[in-house]
């Protein structure tokens, strides 16, 4: 699941913490870097939780309902739109996969706006024109049930405020990785099948140790040459920029980006500047990204020509 694009945006937010600290050690720094990969992993396992968690709320909801219609003597009621969500196909089969039970068994606390949020989230799914087209229709099959939920998910969980102070109150590291880890929710949304077992995998942590090597070792050679990146970029940026007026975080994500063209000669040149550039548009400004092209352009000719780069160019 931590894929690349995953690992240089983690890079730059820690190397800019790493850079703008005046007491943490570079050990230091590389612990809260891993720590914050695992963190993203722990994101994505709350982020399915919580749509566990919402259908747990239907559920009470329909209970709640069925009983009053009980007593009251209400014969032949139709079901709700409480107990159609809470018989979601696909909620319900996210409900009794392995490895989310293993998780949420290790994370069975809820807050009072845990609890308040899932809540109201319950409510917004019900109340939302996508549900009530769901509902009109009357088509409960698997793949109905699936893409309902990948259309709420898209449509209300995203772009939540309430949700995104909740994240904010749980982890400093979540707001920022939120935006990528929904790809991957959604990803398995898609992939995860309303009609199989329980035994269904989620997303692995690491798709290839591969990739786990590269996150550590592009962090540690930011941090240890960090001097020598920006020694770069004053050197050669100055023969085109006025670097002082060059913003900060501009400049951490570049050496981030020359640690990585210095380090990883098997990365061809132009897929590491593109990274880079595309990590520009998350953390910089619109200017930024024409501006760090042409910089880290600039620099990977220099050390390709003082043989400090073997990068295609």
């Amino acid at each position: 699941m931590i894929n690349r694009q995953l690992i240089r945006l983690k890079a730059v937010q820690l190397f800019y913490a790493f850079s703008i600290s005046t007491d943490k050690t570079p050990d230091e720094a590389e612990k809260e870097y891993a720590t914050s990969l695992e963190r993203a992993y722990d994101l994505y396992l709350y982020l399915l939780n919580f749509l566990v968690d919402i259908r747990q709320h239907a559920e009470r909801a329909a209970e709640t309902i069925e009983a009053r219609n009980k007593r009251l003597s209400i014969r032949d009621a139709a079901f709700s739109a409480e107990r159609i969500l809470a018989n979601n196909q696909w909620l319900l089969t996210l409900a009794e996969n392995d490895a989310l039970n293993d998780y949420r068994e290790k994370h069975q606390d809820r807050t009072d706006e845990e609890r308040a949020v899932a809540k109201r989230l319950m409510q917004t799914f019900i109340d939302s024109n996508d549900f009530a087209v769901y509902l009109k229709r009357e088509d409960y099959s698997p793949e109905a049930d699936q893409e309902i939920v990948r259309r709420l998910y898209k449509t209300i969980i995203i772009p939540s405020e309430d949700f995104e102070t909740l994240l904010e109150e749980r982890s400093l590291y979540w707001n920022d990785d939120k935006d990528v880890i929904d790809t991957f929710v959604l990803k398995t949304i898609k992939r995860l099948r309303p009609d199989q077992d329980t035994s269904q995998p989620l997303l692995p942590a690491w798709s290839e140790e591969e990739d786990h090597q590269f996150a550590l070792r592009l962090f540690h050679e930011a941090v240890m040459r960090k001097d020598e990146t920006y020694a770069l970029i004053t050197k050669y940026g100055s023969e085109r920029w006025d670097i002082s007026r060059v913003a900060f975080m501009d400049i951490v994500i570049m050496q981030v980006a020359i640690a990585e063209l210095m380090s990883f000669p098997e990365i061809d040149k132009s897929i590491t500047i593109n990274e880079y550039i595309n990590t520009a548009k998350w953390y910089s400004t619109p200017q930024s990204t024409s501006y760090i092209n042409a910089m880290l352009d600039a620099i990977a000719k220099h050390l390709r020509k003082q043989g400090n780069v073997f990068k295609k160019v």
